[in-house]
């Protein structure tokens, strides 16, 4: 147990130096009046949080592309720089948590497969975290079709569920395929959390990860519904099995709420009434915010905890997408008075 305050205290040490180094509401407010992305590139080299992974680049003529994947291989540093400092057990986790990038990859495989354009897939993976991954994306690129696929994640968390959702009778379910990735990845973290920790740290980590897939049910149920009119019992099919809060009988009747409105109304209601009572959004993903907020409040109190590290991660995931954000509105022109519009509250 001594052993591991020690750890904590040293990761948390860790993490409120580089917290310091976050980008404050003046850095977005001088990104959202950027002009170009080799201006944008230039303004992050200057800063203490993502001018080390950007060293070395030709700024000037950098693309939209070669700035968000040297982004992406700095917040896969904050991983590894964790792991410097942290317990056999806290790595495990981080590794089983960096496994999201490979998701990301595995999703987007989908998607073309399912609109009949799979050898039309490169993997947009940095290279440095291309040379970690346990996937082999080299066979997907060789045969790029669901037996490639299978054969690319073979060893890996993803490769059971991924088996059980491959083409049958009646075609390719993309909907099954992405909750099974989905599945895959957020087992795979639990089962590292109940392995590797214990008591009130384990309690927390479980708490914080189902309260994720909580709210990723959450999202699925409102955008089948809104999107795609899908039948209940395929959007039920289609849901991660991991709850903190949600049971059966209440998903099952927000999925049966015949409108946008009455879902509202049900979720204002049931476990996390207080969240969506709050304040009114448009879209569902706009929640996400005050639905993690006390998780990354915990983040200043006084007690070394494994919970930490993993906030951090969370922090600063949310402002590498708020960055991608602005770089994407700089490079397709997006009006300034527009793009305050297209960042999320992060701390």
């Amino acid at each position: 147990m001594l052993r591991e305050l020690f750890d904590y205290a040293a990761i948390g040490g860790k993490v409120h130096a580089m917290l310091g180094n976050r980008l404050r509401q003046e850095d977005f407010d001088k990104l959202m009046q950027m002009h170009t992305v080799p201006e944008t590139a230039a303004f992050l080299l200057n800063t203490p949080g993502w001018g080390n992974c950007l060293q070395g680049m030709d700024v000037e003529h950098v693309h939209r592309g070669e700035l968000e994947n040297r982004l992406r291989m700095g917040l896969a540093g904050e991983y590894d720089r964790l792991a410097t400092f942290a317990s056999k057990g806290m790595r495990q986790l981080l590794r089983a948590m960096a496994a999201k990038a490979e998701a990301v990859e595995l999703f987007r495989f989908l998607r073309y497969f399912s609109a009949g354009h799979p050898a039309d897939f490169a993997v947009s993976l940095p290279a440095g975290l291309l040379r970690r991954s346990h996937i082999r994306f080299d066979k997907l690129a060789a045969r790029p079709d669901y037996q490639g696929l299978l054969q690319a994640v073979e060893g890996t968390v993803f490769y059971s569920s991924l088996k059980k959702t491959q083409p049958g009778e009646n075609g390719f379910d993309y909907t099954m395929a992405e909750a099974a990735v989905q599945n895959a990845y957020y087992r795979g973290v639990l089962t590292s959390i109940q392995r590797a920790f214990h008591g009130e740290d384990r309690r927390e980590l479980e708490e914080y990860f189902l309260r994720q897939c909580d709210f990723q049910n959450i999202v699925r149920i409102l955008r089948m519904k809104r999107y795609f009119k899908v039948e209940s019992e395929e959007v039920l099919r289609g849901l991660l099995p991991f709850s903190l809060k949600l049971k059966d009988g209440y998903l099952k009747e927000l999925i049966k709420a015949p409108t946008w409105d009455e879902a509202m109304s049900i979720l204002k209601e049931g476990p996390y009434g207080p969240v969506f009572r709050e304040e009114e959004h448009r879209q569902i993903e706009d929640y996400a915010f005050s639905f993690f907020q006390k998780g990354r409040q915990m983040i200043r109190r006084g007690r070394p905890s494994a919970f930490d590290g993993i906030i951090y991660l969370d922090i600063k995931e949310h402002e590498l997408k708020n960055i991608i954000n602005m770089v994407e509105c700089v490079r397709y022109q997006v009006p300034e008075n527009r793009r305050a519009a297209y960042l999320t509250p992060i701390y």
